[in-house]
């Protein structure tokens, strides 16, 4: 059993992080529940906005 306490923290519990920060896309968060100091889950979330942001620049015309 691989121990994911909060006290010790291991190396295969930095990994289980960041392999769940690595997968967050543009928007996103990364849960981490802890019970009795024991990370219990890790749940990751993708957003998509829908509000019509987007990543790139318009150019306006002159």
């Amino acid at each position: 059993m691989v121990d994911y306490s909060t006290q010790r923290i291991s190396k295969p519990l930095l990994d289980e992080v960041s392999k769940a920060l690595k997968s967050v896309e543009t928007y996103g968060s990364v849960e981490i529940y802890i019970q009795n100091r024991t990370v219990t889950q890790i749940t990751v979330r993708n957003i998509r906005k829908t509000n019509g942001f987007s990543n790139k620049q318009t150019t306006r015309n002159s």
